[in-house]
């Protein structure tokens, strides 16, 4: 876990770099230099070697007095290698909007006597007395000069021992002495990282210089002249941190001695015989893509199954799937539940996964979801109550239940009675590890017992997932046979075996090198499995395996937002960034990765085929909880862990699955704690025991709530994510937060008012780092201050959700230019002013806007107010748009038909109505999934001209469609239809639609 260490340390320094204090500084020396110099100064790194160079004073115009060392210490900064000096320093690109800042220190200078600094144009000051007197008030930048030169050496070194690891990998990944060097980096970067974070960012210091400077900003020359003492002011503030310095000149040393270190142990390797790690390689030589979801050896068993799922008895009758984790049984369980055959035989068809924390709640919610359209209202039943509907739900219905992953008796008991038995062929499926669960649900009947593969089925197997469609190169038969045998016929065992063989360069050498190290794991007993999986774990390069881990913190069987996951992997620091790509592109990168390597499985894709939701295997899962434990990574409390006591005194990470009844409050007190996930339902938590966790950077507590909020919160100055049921307002100081990334609320909360939506009153303006803001209900988001006053505004929002129509304001969007994903909703509070269509024109303010949900007021169908086009104006950014009771007629959409980027629309709840849509000569040129959504739309013409992109079609409760239009069969590029829930006519024009290469999928309610 070096890596994660380094990268994490990195991620600290960068946030360090960019404290409020010290982007002032930096600014002062952009602002301080003509604009000739900016750009020779802008063009010369570009020309600087690798070496680092030093610039000649002749390079430069330089300021007089005491802007002359200001000068000095530039230069000095630009010694420094090039790359590290884009990449971490960042002059002219940090905050480029100069203006506000420029604006400040033009104010800064009249305070101080000066008519005005015009720096920026080359002036040089009035006199050295008053250069002098500015000198004095600069100390700060003074001090952010050489804080920011240490900042960018030690950096460099991070980036070397970045590096270093990842080539440690490639290597000898279990050298002794390299193992040592890599325990001496973590806590190297642990101490430092938790000395800034203590220190730099105390809030009596950050809170401190940004009160100061925004006084200054916004307050009137006049009234600050002789009230306030500028010298004491930033005298205060440098004294507080100086501190810092002995600290990072301190890990610099270190770090330079670990570097020789482990320059000396590379070159022992080097000279000498290269392990398996040395078997990766340039992309070029990398396997192809392994293909997904292949059933080897399973024929008998679909054949064996089908026909207990057919076969005479009328009775309802339960079918046992029995077999050890990874053998295949939820693979064959899907497969009969995919099957289109299976589908037409059956009126209803859910699927619901148990796991062995088991609650019946969810359970019953899942398997409702499933065989009707659930509705908000199901949430808030009790457990007797949604039995009771599910048994309604199925009556008379002939349907198939798979309930995958069974642990105990008790939960069939707990189930057993909702299922009618109407003598009509129904079905459940229950797969199970434990024998005892199967002879108990099905005494009568035998239970349908997997079997390991035999060594030409395993073959054929890995054959498929490492080469695809491709055939198997000679050279590879007999070691590649070789290695499947030794997986002992476990089919999880060989997929991950592939996934690793598929990264790595394909020449027999390197194959030779994976069949012994699965050979030296061939033993007895269930530890067995973990070997063989764990040498995928071993050879993943370094910057993949704490965002592997850190997947060990969700429950069991739990299907994981990938959204979600993201936010997490970026607030915790984990991802080596690029210059090129956001955080979040390279974590879906890095997801991608584990998914490829069949580390990480699919649970759902997006209506565009992105991955929605993702899950480990219990096994892999198992392994997640054993390596994250031993390298002291990841803590997790559950049922298993309670006598947690002893073993989470140095953690860092802690994860809470703990019975929603057990007492919370008795988790110790743990200091270095930077991450808290909670995943036990809960109720009356007061965060007592958070409060000592100073330094932490994550907090999920989602599944708790209380009857106000933890006022604790607001100490955590470091949180970069956090996620919490609101029950209550929230304050507005909830904006001290200000290094918050992330934060999601669920509410609803309590208003002061009744009646009116809810508000929030925080200042998100002054939060610069704000990434992602979702709240689960429509809520008023108060309006900044002037926005061109504020020079801290968050330039870094890229989600809002859900904000009510009145909030989408220029103001708002002013202070939020890179937004890409919003989500607005319209309260019957919009719906009364009749403003709707004026608010909406402000969306053009978004013009990085590229995802927008927009749900207008429901109201009576029969008679709906009447919108205007213009309504429909959106930027045109946007890739994907989701509409929702808009009542618009269909001509008017010739206007989302004139978004030229648009690649996903979704069409919901009447967004459009009438029964005939004729489409117009505008095509969608770039649409590629397209739904429509329950309206009442009878006769509708397509064709290729309208839809020339178009992959994916769903139509979902179109009631009244009389028929599929013909010209759908001539989109080329149609993949994929799916209609579920319409009438029966157009069932059966579905039904004759037989184009090659086509999926058509249909779901009838009967």
């Amino acid at each position: 876990m070096a890596y994660a260490a380094v990268t994490c340390l990195i991620e600290t320094l960068e946030h360090l770099l960019r404290s409020p204090s010290l982007i002032f500084g930096i600014k002062s020396l952009q602002i301080e230099i003509d604009e000739r110099t900016a750009r020779r100064m802008k063009r010369l790194p570009l020309t600087m070697g690798k070496r680092p160079a030093r610039i000649k004073s002749a390079e430069a115009s330089v300021p007089p007095g005491a802007l002359t060392a200001f000068w000095n210490m530039t230069k000095e900064m630009l010694t420094i290698n090039h790359t590290s000096l884009w990449k971490y320093l960042s002059i002219f690109s940090l905050y480029p909007e100069a203006g506000p800042v420029k604006r400040f220190f033009n104010r800064f200078g009249r305070v101080l006597g000066f008519a005005e600094l015009r720096l920026m144009h080359g002036e040089s000051l009035h006199s050295e007395r008053k250069s002098k007197r500015f000198f004095l008030v600069s100390k700060s930048q003074f001090f952010s000069c050489r804080l920011i030169t240490k900042i960018v050496l030690l950096c460099e070194h991070l980036i070397f021992l970045l590096a270093a690891l990842e080539d440690s990998t490639h290597t000898c990944n279990d050298h002794e002495l390299l193992k040592h060097l890599e325990g001496r980096l973590i806590d190297l970067a642990h101490r430092t990282e938790d000395f800034i974070e203590e220190s730099m960012f105390d809030s009596s210091v950050e809170t401190k210089m940004l009160n100061f400077i925004i006084y200054v900003f916004q307050v009137d020359c006049n009234i600050l002249v002789g009230r306030v003492d500028f010298e004491a002011e930033v005298q205060k503030i440098c004294d507080k941190k100086y501190g810092i310095h002995h600290c990072l000149q301190q890990t610099v040393e270190d770090i330079v001695d670990i570097r020789e270190e482990m320059r000396k142990i590379n070159d022992t390797l080097v000279n000498g015989n290269l392990k398996l790690g040395d078997t990766l390689n340039d992309d070029s030589s990398l396997s192809p893509p392994a293909q997904k979801n292949e059933a080897v050896g399973l024929d008998d068993d679909l054949m064996l199954m089908s026909e207990r799922l057919s076969r005479v008895p009328s009775r309802l009758e339960v079918v046992t799937i029995v077999g050890m984790g990874g053998i295949g049984k939820t693979t064959l369980a899907r497969k009969i539940f995919d099957d289109p055959s299976t589908i037409c035989n059956f009126h209803a068809c859910a699927w619901v996964q148990v796991s062995q924390v088991y609650r019946l709640r969810n359970l019953l919610l899942g398997l409702l979801k499933c065989v009707t359209q659930l509705k908000d209202e199901n949430c808030a039943k009790s457990n007797e109550e949604l039995a009771e509907d599910l048994y309604r739900s199925l009556k008379g219905k002939r349907y198939l239940i798979v309930i995958d992953d069974v642990w105990s008796t008790r939960t069939w008991d707990d189930v057993k009675r909702i299922f009618p038995d109407d003598k009509n062929a129904s079905r459940i499926v229950l797969t199970t590890r434990v024998g005892e669960v199967a002879d108990y649900v099905n005494s009568k009947s035998a239970s349908h017992r997997m079997r390991l593969l035999d060594i030409d089925q395993s073959w054929d197997l890995l054959q498929k997932k490492v080469f695809g469609s491709q055939s198997c190169n000679l050279e590879f038969v007999d070691i590649g046979k070789e290695i499947a045998r030794k997986c002992q016929g476990l089919p999880l065992a060989i997929v991950v075996v592939a996934g690793l063989l598929s990264k790595i360069r394909r020449t027999r050498d390197c194959w030779e090198g994976i069949a012994g190290s699965v050979s030296s794991l061939v033993s007895s007993g269930p530890e067995q499995c973990l070997e063989i999986l764990a040498l995928s774990y071993n050879h993943l390069p370094q910057h993949l395996k704490a965002c592997f881990l850190y997947m060990g913190a969700f429950p069991e069987d739990s299907e994981i937002e990938v959204e979600k996951l993201i936010a997490l992997w970026v607030a915790e620091g984990f991802l080596d960034k690029k210059d090129s790509l956001s955080a979040e592109r390279v974590a879906e990168d890095y997801l991608e990765d584990l998914i490829d390597r069949s580390l990480v499985l699919i649970g759902k894709r997006r209506f565009n085929g992105k991955v929605k939701t993702c899950y480990l295997h219990d096994l892999l899962r198992e392994l997640c909880l054993r390596e994250a434990q031993k390298e002291k990574f990841l803590f997790v409390i559950d049922r298993r862990a309670q006598s947690f006591l002893s073993g989470i005194k140095n953690q860092r990470r802690l994860s809470i699955h703990l019975d929603f009844h057990a007492d919370l409050q008795l988790i110790p007190s743990v200091t270095l704690v930077r991450s808290f996930l909670c995943f036990s339902l809960g109720s009356s938590f007061v965060p007592m025991f958070i409060s000592s966790f100073k330094l932490l950077r994550v907090l999920d507590i989602i599944f708790l709530s209380s009857k106000y909020f933890p006022l604790e919160i607001l100490d955590l100055v470091h949180l970069r994510y956090l996620a919490l049921t609101a029950t209550y307002e929230l304050p507005a100081s909830i904006s001290k937060l200000r290094s918050l990334q992330t934060l999601v609320i669920h509410g609803p909360w309590i208003n002061r008012n009744q009646g009116e939506s809810p508000t929030l009153l925080f200042e998100y303006w002054i939060m610069p780092w704000l990434r992602h803001l979702h709240i689960s209900m429509p809520c008023y988001l108060s309006n900044p201050f002037d926005p061109s006053r504020c020079p801290l505004a968050p330039r870094y929002l890229q989600t809002l959700s859900t904000i009510r129509f009145a909030s989408c304001t220029s103001d708002v969007f002013l202070v939020m230019p890179y937004l890409r994903k919003l989500g607005i909703c319209e309260t019957k509070e919009d719906f009364i002013t009749d403003m709707s269509c004026r608010w909406l024109k402000n969306l053009a303010n978004l013009q990085y806007l590229e995802a927008l949900k927009c749900s207008f007021y429901k109201q009576n169908a029969e008679a709906p107010r009447i919108l205007r086009p213009s309504v429909l104006h959106f930027p045109l950014t946007l890739k994907k748009l989701t509409l929702s009771w808009s009542y618009l007629p269909w001509k008017d959409i010739a206007c989302i038909a004139m978004l030229p980027n648009l690649e996903v629309l979704k069409l919901k709840n009447y967004a459009f109505q009438g029964p005939d849509w004729e489409p117009t000569e505008e095509a969608f040129r770039r649409l590629k999934h397209f739904l429509v959504d329950s309206t009442n739309l009878e006769n509708w013409e397509a064709s290729s001209d309208n839809f020339p992109c178009l992959e994916h079609l769903v139509l979902r409760g179109c009631k009244f469609l009389k028929g599929i239009p013909a010209g759908i069969e001539e989109i080329n590029t149609l993949q994929r239809f799916e209609l579920h829930y319409c009438s029966e006519s157009a069932e059966i024009s579905a039904k004759g639609i037989e184009v090659e290469g086509l999926d058509v999928v249909i779901k009838s309610e009967m």
